[in-house]
């Protein structure tokens, strides 16, 4: 592995915990099913996105009632599009993101990165979900590009690597279920 790569590891690593740890806490009452890394096109930003059972009933409900929400295609756009996730905004990965933007084509490193995060969040202990009401175990994790056509491709290469196996064919059939 190359310095740079070590290097993003180290930073992935203690950010992911970091993230995980201070949303796990805001939402220690709620019950969370899918945790994402988002990125962009080019792989130089990074967030983490996380949403709960709660969270997704109230934004459907908000939805709703303003008339952008009124069918079943919508509501699974609302559980699994990241932009729609509730939880994430002070991301401890803005630090990692200028880090990323100093090196050259961090592209070319996109799958190391992939299984980099991958890594991180197969590491990360149990001890730290049970700490806050969760389960690893229940948890739905994938990295996504927010503006970029080939997200799904990557959610679901990604998805795979590090979820719990039962829970990846709902998340492969998440667009594909009947309405």
């Amino acid at each position: 592995m190359n310095a740079f790569l070590t290097e993003i590891e180290q930073r992935i690593r203690e950010g992911l915990v970091a993230d995980l740890e201070a949303i796990l806490a805001e939402v220690a009452h709620e019950k969370v099913y899918v945790c994402a890394v988002g990125t962009d096109s080019d792989f130089v930003t990074l967030f983490l996105a996380v949403n709960t059972e709660q969270s997704l009933a109230r934004h459907i409900a908000d939805m709703t009632s303003e008339g952008l929400c009124d069918d079943a295609e919508t509501e699974l756009y609302y559980k699994w599009a990241i932009s729609e996730f509730q939880y994430g905004e002070h991301s401890h990965f803005n630090h990692i993101s200028r880090f990323l933007y100093a090196e050259d084509n961090v592209y070319q490193y996109k799958d190391e990165m992939v299984k980099i995060i991958a890594k991180a969040v197969n590491e990360t202990k149990d001890d730290l979900f049970t700490k806050y009401n969760q389960t690893k175990e229940d948890i739905t994790f994938f990295v996504s590009m927010t503006d970029d056509e080939l997200a799904e491709e990557l959610e679901n290469e990604s998805v795979a690597l590090m979820t719990n196996p039962e829970l990846v064919p709902e998340f492969m059939a998440r667009y594909d279920a009947e309405i």
